[in-house]
């Protein structure tokens, strides 16, 4: 018995570790639940046009400058602060002029301000409609991303400005 318990308790440990030392740690002392049943998680349609990328991974892609962002939200909101090298595109704006910016992007993620993310999937939709692959929409919103510690800055959109909008 004894013999048992310490192996127990010596698994336990080297899982432990072995979860801390982990690129992708298991979240521990917290409920696994599926996305659908995960409050703040509401932009998981299956149907749309789109992906997903949660915050943890958008926030690798965006320190190894392997995505581009575009942030679908109002001009004031944007000004405020934005991710770091994001576009300013709102749904229904022209596309064309960023075109080249965001087809030379491994990726592109998209994404707004609410948790419903309406305005993040229009823009996506309208950015996978002109030909571009990859195009994620961010699960969560800005408040999220500021919260995950995503760099971030603030300002108008110098390229948007140099692209005639």
């Amino acid at each position: 018995m004894i013999r048992a318990a310490v192996i127990a308790v010596a698994g336990a440990f080297v899982g432990i570790a072995a979860n801390f030392f982990s690129p992708r740690p298991a979240a521990l002392g917290r409920a696994v639940l599926p996305n659908a049943d995960t409050a703040g998680v509401a932009c998981q349609d299956p149907g749309a046009a789109a992906g997903r990328v949660s915050v943890q991974e958008a926030k690798a892609l965006c320190i190894a400058c392997t995505a581009a962002f575009v942030d679908a939200r109002s001009a004031q909101e944007y000004a405020s602060g934005h991710v770091t090298g994001a576009l300013h595109l709102r749904p229904g704006d022209p596309i064309e002029p960023l075109l080249p910016r965001l087809s030379a992007a491994p990726t592109v993620i998209v994404y707004d301000r609410d948790r419903e993310c309406a305005a993040a999937g229009r823009t996506a939709a309208a950015l996978k409609a002109k030909g571009l692959r990859d195009v994620r929409i961010l699960t969560g919103a800005w408040s999220d991303w500021l919260a995950a510690g995503g760099p971030g800055e603030s300002g108008t959109c110098a390229d948007c400005t140099a692209a005639g909008r």
